[in-house]
């Protein structure tokens, strides 16, 4: 039987894993409809941008599971915060390294003070994810 306190950050971190997810899904829908303009006057910018919706798609499914999962604690909850968390560190650093290379840090805009928060949400939280999901697996 679970203890209160596994539970407790099985039920915060299967929260954490929705709302992840609906925030990358909002980021795109907000994206699509020109709500939200990441290097739209650069066309390398938004080509690079272009190659995410996959792969995010993806990590929002992934989020939408893990958090499913470890809400009706199933053992497969972990595991899928894992793979979330490791795919959102991935995602974050290769955003890191092309902004970097374009030297797009440099100039602190509306969209560059954006793309940092995405960065420290998506590099930061999947550490953090990683760290819970490793926690929750080992005390399975």
């Amino acid at each position: 039987m679970y203890n209160l306190s596994f539970r407790g950050r099985q039920l915060t971190a299967g929260w954490i894993s929705l709302a992840a997810g609906s925030i990358v899904v909002v980021f795109w829908v907000l994206y699509f409809n020109g709500l939200i303009t990441l290097g739209s006057n650069d066309p390398v910018v938004t080509q690079f941008e272009l190659a995410f919706p996959l792969p995010d798609a993806i990590l929002a499914v992934a989020l939408f599971a893990a958090g499913y999962r470890l809400l009706t604690n199933r053992t497969a909850g972990p595991f899928l915060l894992v793979v979330a968390a490791s795919m959102s560190i991935y995602l974050g650093l290769l955003d890191v390294a092309f902004y970097t290379q374009r030297g797009m840090y440099s100039q602190l805009d509306a969209a560059t003070i954006m793309e940092i928060g995405i960065n420290v949400m998506c590099i930061g939280g999947g550490v953090l994810g990683l760290r819970m999901g490793w926690l929750l697996w080992r005390r399975r």
